[in-house]
C-alpha cells in the first residue's frame, strides 16, 4: 500500500495540485488523504471506503481508478 500511496502522491504534486486542494475537491479531509498517500491502512475502519477513496482520488488525478483499485485489491489479498 505504501507504494500505492507514493504513486498517487507524486501524481498528485506532479499535477501541481496540494492536498489542501485535492481535499477540498474531493470532499475528504486533508488527514484522510495524507494517510491514503503514507499506506496508513490502519487509521480506516471501513476498507470498501477507503478503496472508493483511494478510486475516486485516482480518478482526480487522471489515472486508470479501475487500475488503482486492482492494486489497492492485490495488497488486501496479500496482507
Amino acid at each position: 500500500m505504501k507504494e500505492l500511496g507514493e504513486y498517487l502522491k507524486r501524481t498528485r504534486i506532479s499535477n501541481g495540485v496540494s492536498i489542501a486542494e485535492a481535499a477540498e475537491d474531493l470532499e475528504l479531509s486533508t488527514s484522510q488523504l495524507e494517510n491514503i498517500e503514507s499506506g496508513n491502512v490502519r487509521a480506516f475502519k471501513d476498507v470498501y471506503e477507503l478503496r472508493a477513496n483511494i478510486k475516486l482520488y485516482a480518478k482526480y488525478l487522471g489515472l486508470d481508478s479501475d487500475k488503482v483499485a486492482d492494486e489497492f485489491n492485490n495488497f488486501l489479498f496479500q496482507h
